[in-house]
């Protein structure tokens, strides 16, 4: 029995649907729209091959909670502060930085880091000023030991041995962590940023 052929069909755009002789289920749509439909990603056809490979990663942000919003915010006051307080000189307005790890290294504020000798994950040093100078974006967060060490020698001299000493102990007790402690913090270095931004006629980078 001779097989029957397969009808062309004819896309909804009025063009002809590329013809395949060897299958009996052919294409709904010409070539032009089938592409048209793969890129705007709208063709039940990209749906269900998604589908097939699992789906798709979702693109949406994972909220926030209220706590890490304040967290984030009390980091934000408090780094513009160290990076002023800290700052290598202020001139018509614009704050520059030298890096506590590279001091040849001098940048705007806004280019630079407030780097930490203890991580930031030890919450009663995160917020303590002798734990932290203005560093090099690279340096901060990039580096490897090399240049932990020099950040803590190069602060050594700033502070002392019995500075270094009081960050070490600082680190080991168990610090705050609620929504209300981070937000006295973005209080306290928000009006204290204030202040300096207005005793030195600073314009605002952010």
């Amino acid at each position: 029995m001779e097989r029957k052929k397969p009808k062309q069909r004819i896309c909804a755009c009025g063009r002809p649907t590329r013809y395949n002789p060897s299958s009996s289920i052919q294409p709904a749509q010409c070539p032009n729209c089938m592409l048209k439909n793969l890129l705007s990603g709208s063709t039940e056809a990209v749906k269900k091959g998604v589908a097939r490979r699992g789906g798709t990663k979702s693109t949406t942000k994972k909220k926030k909670s209220p706590k890490s919003l304040a967290m984030d915010n009390a980091d934000m006051w408090f780094s513009r502060y160290i990076r002023i307080k800290y700052s290598y000189k202020i001139q018509n307005g614009e704050v520059y930085c030298q890096c506590i790890v590279s001091p040849e290294v001098i940048k705007l504020a806004s280019n630079m880091d407030n780097g930490h000798c203890v991580s930031r994950k030890y919450l009663t040093t995160r917020y303590y000023e002798n734990n932290c100078r203005p560093q090099n974006r690279s340096s901060n967060r990039f580096s490897g030991e090399a240049d932990h060490y020099t950040f803590e020698d190069n602060l050594r001299k700033e502070i002392g041995e019995d500075g270094i000493d009081e960050i070490h102990r600082l680190r080991k007790e168990e610090g705050e962590d609620t929504e209300s402690f981070y937000k006295s913090q973005s209080d306290k270095y928000r009006k204290l940023v204030k202040q300096l931004v207005k005793e030195h006629g600073i314009k605002k980078w952010w």
